[in-house]
């Protein structure tokens, strides 16, 4: 069975799923890679600005990208490290929970893979269909 090409993608899912927002976290997902000298030239470059005019990337998701997101996260660590070492039972629980939403999210994924595998081919297609619509006005604008 292809990617592309199978009947699946043929499927309105559209009222299923916000494909704008699942597209969004594909994009984020793809811009999260990049280093922070990638990341800076991106959000400088005339696609992302293409991007924005499409509504496909939002001033939101630019803001999810800075530097202070990177800041917010490393303080999150160290508070848990910090707690872990003090043996606070917040902690404790924290990891407890932390446990029971893995079990959850075990029966979740198990209960709705099968759709989600076809949301998510189709938000996948849609997601290139407009990555290449952008670079392709950011051509025209050359």
């Amino acid at each position: 069975m292809a990617l592309y090409g199978h009947e699946v993608l043929n499927e309105d899912l559209t009222n299923e799923v916000n494909m704008d927002e699942l597209v969004e976290m594909y994009f984020i997902d793809d811009i999260s890679r990049m280093s922070t000298k990638q990341i800076k030239e991106f959000c400088e470059s005339e696609q992302a600005a293409a991007l924005q005019e499409k509504a496909v990337l939002t001033k939101p998701t630019m803001m999810r990208l800075s530097k202070q997101d990177d800041e917010t996260r490393r303080i999150k660590l160290a508070c848990y490290q910090l707690a872990k070492e003090a043996h606070d039972p917040n902690f404790d629980k924290m990891i407890k929970y932390r446990a029971l939403w893995k079990k959850y999210r075990g029966i979740i994924f198990q209960k709705y893979s099968n759709k989600a595998t076809r949301v998510a081919r189709v938000a996948q297609k849609e997601y290139l269909k407009k990555a290449r619509s952008g670079a392709a006005a950011q051509e025209d604008k050359k």
